[in-house]
Order: structure tokens, then sequence, then C-alpha cells
């Protein structure tokens, strides 16, 4: 018993080299332990022998665990919920683009010859289109979140992109359905522009006795392309207006309530606020000075501004009360954390 119990007081692991001078598999795995061989813990008091633990993985699962990450990083990205709102983005901005050029067959209305409304001159656009969307898409609402972000971090190198861009989503989400909104608005309702006869020239126009209905027509002109006769009969409502106004509550909202007053003082917070709606007043009514459109034109699309700047302030309110955006930015949690599942992670 004596020289059994000798055996037993120590494990001794012994590697031998093959003949050829590589290791078997079993071999490489257990050399790849040895450093894992950890004494037993004993109680105070027991008579048994100090042993050691051999802690051997499963070959299996070492390997599953370096191909786990890879493979869960891939599903991320392509999530099927990300693949669906991908292509809804591209079939309404598809949508968006062909209702705008006239690809897809809007209304054609009739007009009453020699309507006073409709024979206004073109002279113009104070606010022609690629100044709206450069300033509408970019400009302002850039510029309001940059700012917003260096005053409440204090410091640029603080600045969370992350933020950044969950606002500016939600602000191409609300442009988006703007936009929709109008451009369907213009193909359903086909209503003239005032400057209709002036750049139309409808083929019988000089036939036609005054206050006489005419219902068939065609553009005769030949000073302007295709697509801008064919937007003479795209008056109601005005997307100038709707998009302008929609920009400018959308950055009016998000320099109220993300501004800190403490740091720019209490007169440069009202003043960015009025130039947001100055912009969107501008660009409302200059369309009526121009004749461009009809005051009703520009009536209803400033209500589609409205509406879709509080469709997308309302969630960005929920958002904020909630305080999921400050989840989604940023996040304390260490490794450490994430391998004990009982820790807790605190979120700034």
């Amino acid at each position: 018993m004596s020289d059994l119990t000798q055996e037993t007081s120590s494990i001794e692991v012994i590697f031998h080299e093959s003949s050829s001078g590589s290791l078997s598999s079993q071999e490489k795995l257990l050399a790849d332990n040895k450093a894992m061989v950890s004494p037993l813990q004993t109680t105070a008091g027991t008579t048994h022998q100090q042993g050691v633990r051999i802690s051997i993985p499963d070959p299996e699962k070492s390997n599953a665990t370096q191909v786990q990450p890879s493979r869960v990083r891939l599903r991320r990205r392509i999530r099927l919920p990300y693949v669906i709102n991908a292509a809804l983005s591209v079939f309404v901005l598809s949508i968006i683009i062909l209702l705008e050029l006239g690809y897809i067959p809007a209304t054609k209305t009739g007009f009453f010859c020699q309507d006073p409304t409709l024979s206004f001159k073109f002279t113009g656009d104070t606010i022609n289109t690629t100044t709206l969307l450069v300033g509408s898409f970019l400009i302002y609402p850039l510029s309001v979140l940059f700012l917003t972000e260096y005053a409440r971090k204090g410091s640029p190198l603080r600045i969370c992109l992350r933020e950044i861009w969950y606002f500016y989503k939600e602000f191409v989400t609300g442009c988006a359905l703007t936009l929709l909104i109008t451009e369907m608005g213009k193909a359903l309702v086909g209503e003239h522009r005032p400057h209709f006869f002036d750049v139309c020239q409808p083929s019988n126009v000089e036939n036609c006795t005054l206050g006489q209905y005419v219902s068939s027509y065609e553009c005769t002109s030949t000073k302007y392309s295709r697509y801008f006769t064919s937007d003479t009969s795209r008056s109601f409502p005005s997307g100038h207006s709707s998009l302008s106004v929609f920009v400018a509550l959308y950055c009016a909202y998000i320099l109220q309530v993300r501004l800190p007053t403490s740091q720019v003082g209490y007169i440069v917070k009202p003043f960015l606020i009025s130039l947001c709606v100055t912009w969107g007043l501008v660009c409302s009514l200059t369309r009526i000075t121009d004749k461009r459109h009809h005051w009703w034109d520009v009536a209803v699309g400033m209500l589609v501004g409205c509406f879709s700047a509080l469709y997308s302030t309302r969630i960005i309110y929920k958002q904020l009360k909630q305080g999921s955006i400050a989840r989604v930015a940023t996040s304390t949690t260490t490794l450490l954390d994430i391998k004990n599942k009982d820790a807790k992670s605190e979120i700034i």
C-alpha cells in the first residue's frame, strides 16, 4: 500500500517524439495544455495526497471558437432587416426620380382659354433646384448636427459620429417621406403653373375663344426642353416649400433640444433657429413672387413639410425620452463584462 500511495502522490506527463521528429495530434494537444496543469486545492485536516488537475480542451470546440466570431460579424452585416431596408430605400428613391422626370405617366388636365392665372412670363428661379438640394440635404443639416455635437462635447475630437449619423438618418427618412408625398401629389393633380402658356405654348391656344375649356393639347415650344415643358403641369403642391419647411423645422428642433444654452449663450440659439425658419420662408415665398407656383400650391407644400417634420421629431422625442440614443452612441462595457454574464454594463 505504501508503494501505491507513493505512486499516486504525483503525476508525470512525459512527451515523446516520434522517429520522424514530429508529434502526433494528441501529443501536440497535450503539449499545448502542459501549462494548464494546476495543483488541486486541499482542505485543512484531510489526509489526501496532493494531486494535479489536467485540463485538456476539446479540439472541435477550440476550432469552433476561432471561427464563430467571424461568422457572427458576417451575419450581423447581412441581416435580413438590413437587406429589406436597403431594398425599400432604393425602391422609394427610384419612384421619386421617375415621378420627377416624368417617366411615370401623370394626369394631364386641360385649361381655360386665355386664363389670366396661367398667362405670366417665366422669369427664372430665385432659388433653383440645385441650391435647394445642396442646402437642404448637406449644408443646413450637417452644419446643425456638427455644431450641436461640438457644443455638447466641447472638443472636435470628442464628437460622436454615431449620434450624428442617427439624427441624419432620421432626417433623410423624413426628406424621403416629404418628397414622396409631394411627387405623388404632382402626378395625381397635374395642375398647370402660372407660366404655363409662356413655356408650353399649347397647340390650339390661338384658335380658342375666351373662357373655352381645352382638354386636348400638345406643347409646341422649342425654346425649352421636354422635361421643362412637361414640368409646367406639375404645380401642386410646391416641392420647394415642402422640402425647405421640413428642413427648417427639423433643424430648428435639433437646435432647441440638443444645443446647450449654457455653452452658447441665450442669444445664439434663437438666432440660429430664426435662420432655419428664414430658409423655409424664403424658399416658399419666392415660389409665389417668381410666378412658379400659385399661393395655394405653396400653402399645401408648407403643410406637407410641417406634417413630415412633426412625424420625424416625434420619433426623436420618444428616443430621447427613453434614452435609446445614448445607448446606441457609446458603451463602457469591457471584455471582462462580456465574459462575466452577471456583470452589469454602464451605458453613457
